[in-house]
């Protein structure tokens, strides 16, 4: 299974679908996005999809280098061309039917109902949250993870 994939070939893919099915995404949405394919991929798999770990910053999970590729763009505002910096995701990719699922369960949430959704109580975010302290950029380690999926299941 593939894993590791860098985070800006997965927003390109992202926002590549988006244009595809005509839905806008803005730079928060491409956020989520991203980070949930990854939680459900280190859920279902055992091992992380992308090679970043998301933070817990005060208004939610962030990955950094999506925050660091949109921060001069509208949060809100609909993102119209991938990265340049990284070439897509090859077709062949493993990867893709599980982002295929991930898309077609997330594509028609707002981007503030997924930023919502995902600081719900017992998140990954919450749980960095409660556990250090401070809200202030801890990151979201697989352990968090792992131990949402598990409060699911429970």
């Amino acid at each position: 299974m593939a894993n590791h994939i860098t985070t800006q070939k997965l927003c390109n893919w992202f926002i590549q679908r988006a244009n595809e099915n005509g839905t806008p995404l803005n730079p928060v949405k491409l956020n989520h996005l991203v980070i949930l394919a990854d939680w459900w991929h280190l859920h279902r798999n055992g091992i992380r999809l992308i090679n970043e770990t998301a933070e817990a910053w005060p208004q939610g999970p962030v990955l950094p280098s999506i925050y660091h590729e949109y921060k001069d763009q509208a949060p809100w505002g609909a993102i119209e061309h991938p990265s340049r910096r990284q070439p897509p995701l090859e077709p062949e990719t493993d990867a893709i039917p599980s982002l295929e699922q991930i898309w077609k369960q997330y594509y028609k949430y707002t981007g503030q109902q997924l930023a919502r959704s995902s600081m719900s109580p017992h998140s990954p975010w919450q749980l960095a949250q409660g556990r250090h302290g401070t809200p202030e950029r801890q990151q979201i380690t697989e352990e968090y993870v792992k131990e949402y999926f598990r409060s699911l299941a429970n």
